[in-house]
C-alpha cells in the first residue's frame, strides 16, 4: 500500500531554478545600486500548495520546498545575480503567493499572483500565466506541469522586476 501512495505523487524531479539574464538586468536598472534583504515569503489563505493534477496525486515542484518558499528562494537568487542583495540591508522585501493554480489541459498554463512589499512602505501584486505544452496522457501531463513550475516563476518574476514600482521597494523614486 505504502508504495502505491508513494507512486501518485507528480515531480519535476526537483528542477533547480536559474536566474536569468534579462531579470538581472531590470533588477541592476531599477535597483539603482540600492540593495535588499528578503525576508521570508507567506502564502495567502485558500492557496493550495499542493494542487492534484488528475488522478496523478499533487504537484511537487522537488527539493522539498513550498511554491512559496521556490519564488522566495528565485527572488533571492535573481537579486544576488543583479549584486542587489545584501543580508545585512536595512531595506527588507517580504513576498505572499496570493493564487497559484494550473491546467494539465489544453490551453496548459500556470497562474501564480505574488504580491511584493518592502519596509520602504511600498507594496504591489504582479499576476501572470505561463502556458506551457501538455500531452494526452495524465502521468507525462502532470509531469509537464512540473517541469513547468520554475519557468513560470521565472516569467513572473520577469513581470515582478520589470514593472516601474519594483524600484519602489529599493525606496527608488
Amino acid at each position: 500500500m505504502a508504495a502505491l501512495l508513494a507512486g501518485c505523487s507528480t515531480t519535476s524531479g526537483g528542477t533547480q531554478y536559474k536566474a536569468s539574464t534579462h531579470n538581472v538586468i531590470n533588477i541592476q536598472e531599477q535597483a539603482g545600486g540600492a540593495k535588499v534583504r528578503l525576508l521570508g515569503f507567506t502564502t495567502a489563505a485558500g492557496v493550495n500548495e499542493s494542487p492534484w493534477c488528475r488522478a496523478n496525486g499533487p504537484i511537487s515542484i522537488g527539493a522539498g520546498k513550498t511554491p512559496a518558499q521556490f519564488i522566495h528562494d528565485a527572488l533571492q537568487e535573481e537579486l544576488f545575480m543583479a549584486q542587489a542583495y545584501s543580508p545585512s540591508s536595512l531595506t527588507t522585501v517580504s513576498g505572499r503567493l496570493d493564487a497559484l493554480s494550473f491546467s494539465s489541459v489544453t490551453p496548459a498554463n500556470w497562474e501564480i499572483s505574488l504580491t511584493l512589499s518592502s519596509s520602504t512602505g511600498a507594496s504591489y501584486q504582479t499576476a501572470n500565466r505561463f502556458d506551457f505544452d501538455t500531452s494526452w496522457t495524465a502521468i507525462s501531463a502532470c509531469k509537464n506541469a512540473a517541469d513547468a513550475f520554475a519557468p513560470a516563476v521565472q516569467d513572473t518574476l520577469k513581470k515582478a522586476v520589470s514593472d516601474a514600482r519594483f524600484k519602489t521597494l529599493f525606496g527608488q523614486p
